[in-house]
């Protein structure tokens, strides 16, 4: 059988063709570090890195989720530490009105004190957060107390997922913190109180002392109900993280390529492809001087 110009220079072009196809799979190879690139590189590995894939999807979710989470829960912790310090406050201001000396000029003067302090507290319950408002449950849209106290949220937790089919709140409670869902409410008492002092009315000052003092209290509680379940997430957070650290380490140990490897396979590849044009461009050269 005569060999033809023809069948020699698709001969050399189909061997060219090799070579580019071997130098590209070597550089990507050495450029992305991954040794399997699709399923035909290697099906087992390739299966094992799409159920890798999966889980760190699944792990990096649930790590922002987690953050944003235990953020808002700082965020809770700390502006129920600033009504409790201002709780504080009113709680010495009852005390001092209700010793007999004081004029009633000058407890209806502590009254208004009381009133604007109330007024700190309600803005500080309608703190937000990056979910939304940090204390109205579900409702984290609209402020959960409007001007004079009442409540506008829920008690209805939100959940986030810490761990497989582990679930815990991400929510901090306005209700057990602020209103009589806790003990008191403490806008209702905090107005009494000023309404007391305004009107000079001994025995509901002497009332209001024991009331502020308990709802100092359920802040105090708020406050370390808060930081617990914050607490709670930021440790699943930091769980999950060395998790996803794992999974990326075993889904590198399953594709990853040896970089030392790789790039002498590169070198390799690229070495083939330069003879083989060079092949390919000497057998057209001489093709073409036969015809």
């Amino acid at each position: 059988m005569r060999i033809t110009n023809n069948i020699t220079n698709n001969i050399a072009l189909q061997s060219q063709l090799r070579s580019s196809q071997k130098l590209n799979d070597a550089t990507q190879v050495a450029s992305t570090g991954e040794r399997v690139n699709a399923p035909s590189d290697d099906p087992v590995a390739w299966s094992a890195a799409v159920s890798h894939d999966a889980r760190i999807k699944r792990m990096e979710r649930r790590t922002q989720t987690g953050e944003r989470a235990a953020g808002d829960f700082d965020l809770a912790e700390n502006v129920l530490a600033s009504a409790g310090d201002i709780m504080s406050q009113v709680q010495a201001i009852a005390v001092q009105a209700s010793n007999d000396p004081l004029t009633a000029a000058q407890r209806a003067a502590l009254g208004l004190q009381v009133s604007g302090l109330r007024d700190q507290i309600i803005g500080l319950a309608n703190s937000r957060g990056a979910s939304g408002f940090l204390f109205g449950g579900t409702r984290t849209d609209i402020e959960p107390f409007d001007p004079l106290g009442a409540f506008l949220g829920n008690d209805v937790p939100t959940n986030i997922e810490i761990s497989d089919g582990v679930t815990a709140r991400s929510n901090a409670s306005g209700a057990r913190a602020f209103t009589a869902a806790g003990g008191r409410d403490i806008f209702t008492d905090l107005q009494t109180l000023s309404t007391a002092l305004a009107a000079n009315n001994m025995p509901a000052i002497r009332t209001a002392v024991g009331d502020i003092a308990a709802g100092h209290l359920q802040l105090v509680n708020g406050r370390v109900e808060t930081g617990l379940r914050g607490e709670q997430i930021r440790s699943a957070a930091e769980v999950t993280g060395n998790a996803l650290l794992a999974t990326r380490i075993a889904r590198g140990n399953e594709t990853g390529a040896d970089l030392p490897s790789a790039i002498s396979a590169l070198s390799n590849a690229r070495a083939s492809y330069e003879r083989s044009i060079a092949v390919t461009r000497e057998i057209l050269q001489v093709s073409a001087v036969q015809r």
